[in-house]
């Protein structure tokens, strides 16, 4: 590899090029994110050089012919032309890896990671450190860089109400960028057949790259030897299906068959060059006993067969926005046990429970709710284990705690303790059988985790969220007349507003490193100065402003329930006013017990509150969060045994002419 990157000391000369000014900038990046593509048309006429800015690769489109089933007039069945818009995927994958802002969280080698000193017990988090980056790395060049290919296609509709305006986006990244920086009906053999060739045509274009690899500028600023390799497809269920050429009552991963699919058993994988022999005997012979019990569709030009160093059964992931949080959380555990507890039981539960800053309190239960998000699921997962203990006896919640433990290890052994009392279930009559698809898809979990690292990067949530920002909102800013390619051009514009303001951040990032977009414009970080020159870094958010102030001692310690605040704050005062906050915002790092990751969690501390006209009343909140215990030093790492739960009774702001210490302090 060869050091590239220099500074381009002309560029930085000026910051606004293409655009005169600062104005004419904003006025151009306003228009792109607000405005139609009719009423951009007109305003355009102004020479503010929008298409003067860098973009990614170019779009192009190519023609697909299909031929129906339905017979025209003169006898000839007819045909339609359907429009295939793409981009390159290698000068995408270039476009990624050469990416500077991705230069601190891109990894170019597989790695191993371990709890222990001995590396006894391996961690599988990011795709580079699992065991499919190892194997393939071993089958390159010395010096060769994998990229792993993740795909996601997903049909979304654009029309709202009423119309049939209908896409199939496919969105691409790669495995190398940490995950922390970021789904349906049956298909006809036809639509089987019309997206291979489709997929075929987009992905040509990675079967070579993937085998000789590709110099390319990345973002550590060196030129690598990539080879761009598929190797994760991110569906759901029947897209999983589409892609594995196979029935949707088959596993499209294995060789269950769907009267096994409630059993624990151990099945054999489908192998890819199994199964295109026996598509091609079938073209060939037009009759084969393996392709029918096997389930297949007579797909005989799958687009996979010619990708290197892949294996299409293997890259198809869990699903565990509908297979887990949608599938088996909602549809069945949760329904199985408001039949055991009863639905007035379960409401009471959600209600009764403790407040806590991290998880989610459902105030009115979870029976009145008629539409949930994969959100919500997650949060009520948190804690549905916790409230059903006491409301069911024990060897029925023991079917339930499958669901939370983490290691692998561990998921095993629950998977196998569900199977072994899952009879429980049929002895209560809330359910016949367990012949679903999404509790088998289960038994893939573990291998899964093991080649390609932690389900959640690659989670069918990314797709969704992605069909509302590249998708639905191109649709609605164009005229609904060739839309598909007002789409791409649309893209391809707000591409290079993207370039523009990543530059300018950059830019700025210098002078002004602290941007904020949390909060609203009456809160932010609290910075404040020690020393001239000198600033302290702060990992909490409040308002600007305390919202109560001037508050006398007693009017804390009663409202606020803290009756030990003037022992406790000897060392500082003996009877002064204060500053008092309502809530605020302290750092958190990814924790394992909650799931989140890097984030703001809320610390409430407020008072009861009478109704006073028009506003209701408050009931009083006192969050409860763990805190340092006394004589143990702070630390990046959590020390055993250091830390102990406290309620937060009052947030407030030492008076100014006590001194200028940095943070507020909470009782």
């Amino acid at each position: 590899m060869e050091h590239v990157m220099k500074p381009n000391h002309a560029a930085l000369q000026s910051k606004w090029v293409p655009f005169q000014n600062e104005g004419k900038w904003e006025l151009a990046h306003f228009l792109m994110k607000n405005m139609g593509q009719t009423k951009m048309d007109e305003f355009l006429k102004l020479d503010i050089y929008v298409d003067r800015l860098h973009t990614g690769p170019g779009w192009t489109c190519e023609m697909i012919d299909v031929e129906s089933d339905i017979v025209a007039e003169d006898g000839t069945l007819r045909h339609e032309q359907l429009e295939l818009w793409q981009c390159n995927p290698v000068e995408c994958i270039q476009e990624l890896m050469g990416n500077p802002a991705f230069w601190d969280v891109m990894s170019y080698v597989p790695k191993h990671a371990y709890t222990d000193v001995n590396g006894e017990n391996c961690i599988y988090d990011e795709m580079w450190t699992g065991n499919w980056w190892w194997d393939v790395q071993t089958k390159l060049p010395d010096g060769a860089v994998v990229a792993p290919v993740i795909l996601s296609l997903d049909k979304a509709t654009l029309s709202q109400f009423s119309g049939d305006k209908k896409v199939w986006p496919v969105y691409l990244t790669i495995g190398n960028i940490s995950k922390d920086c970021f789904q349906k009906k049956s298909q006809s053999l036809a639509g089987y057949c019309l997206f291979h060739h489709a997929m075929s045509l987009l992905l040509c274009p990675l079967a070579d790259a993937g085998h000789h690899g590709r110099e390319m500028t990345c973002a550590n600023g060196y030129i690598h030897q990539v080879h761009p390799i598929l190797a994760v497809y991110i569906a759901d269920f029947p897209e999983q299906c589409l892609v594995a050429c196979n029935k949707e009552s088959w596993c499209p991963c294995c060789l269950v068959q769907s009267n096994k699919y409630g059993d624990l058993e151990e099945c054999t994988s489908h192998s890819m060059a199994d199964m295109y022999k026996t598509l091609q005997c079938m073209k060939k012979n037009k009759q084969s006993r393996k392709f029918d019990t096997k389930g297949l569709h007579a797909v005989f030009d799958p687009f996979w067969k010619e990708l290197p160093f892949t294996d299409i059964f293997t890259c198809l992931t869990p699903d565990i926005l509908h297979q887990l949080h949608k599938g088996i959380f909602r549809d069945h555990l949760v329904q199985w046990c408001v039949l055991i507890v009863s639905e007035k039981e379960v409401d009471a539960h959600f209600q009764a429970m403790t407040q806590y800053p991290a998880l989610c309190h459902f105030k009115k239960g979870i029976s009145s709710v008629s539409q949930w998000t994969g959100m919500e699921h997650k949060e009520m997962q948190r804690v549905f284990v916790s409230l059903l203990a006491g409301a069911v006896e024990d060897h029925i919640l023991m079917v339930v705690q499958q669901h939370m433990d983490t290691t692998l290890t561990a998921m095993e052994e629950n998977l196998k303790m569900f199977h072994d009392h899952k009879h429980v279930l049929v002895e209560l009559e809330v359910c016949k059988d367990f012949n679903v698809p999404k509790i088998h898809s289960m038994q893939h979990y573990v291998s899964s985790i093991h080649a390609l690292g932690s389900t959640d990067g690659y989670n069918t949530e990314y797709p969704e969220q992605l069909h509302i920002d590249f998708a639905k909102e191109g649709y609605w800013a164009s005229n609904k007349c060739n839309y598909v390619e007002q789409m791409a051009l649309w893209l391809q514009c707000q591409e290079a507003m993207h370039y523009k303001s990543a530059y300018l951040a950059w830019r700025n990032s210098c002078a002004n490193p602290l941007e904020d977009g949390f909060m609203d414009a009456s809160e932010m970080i609290v910075v404040i100065n020690t020393a001239p020159c000198l600033a302290v870094k702060a990992h909490y958010k409040v308002a600007k402003t305390p919202p109560q102030h001037q508050l006398p001692v007693d009017h804390i310690e009663c409202d606020y329930g803290a009756f030990e605040f003037i022992p406790t704050l000897k060392c500082f005062l003996a009877s002064y006013r204060f500053n008092v906050y309502n809530h605020m915002y302290v750092e958190t790092g990814p924790s394992v017990i909650t799931g989140h990751g890097w984030s703001f969690q809320k610390i409430c501390a407020s008072p009861y509150i009478a109704t006073c006209g028009h506003k209701k009343e408050m009931p009083a909140r006192f969050d409860t969060m763990f805190v340092l215990d006394k004589g143990y030093p702070h630390t990046d790492t959590i020390i055993p045994n250091s830390m102990r739960p406290a309620q937060v009774h009052i947030i407030f702001k030492l008076p100014e002419h006590l001194g200028t210490y940095p943070h507020p302090l909470a009782y």
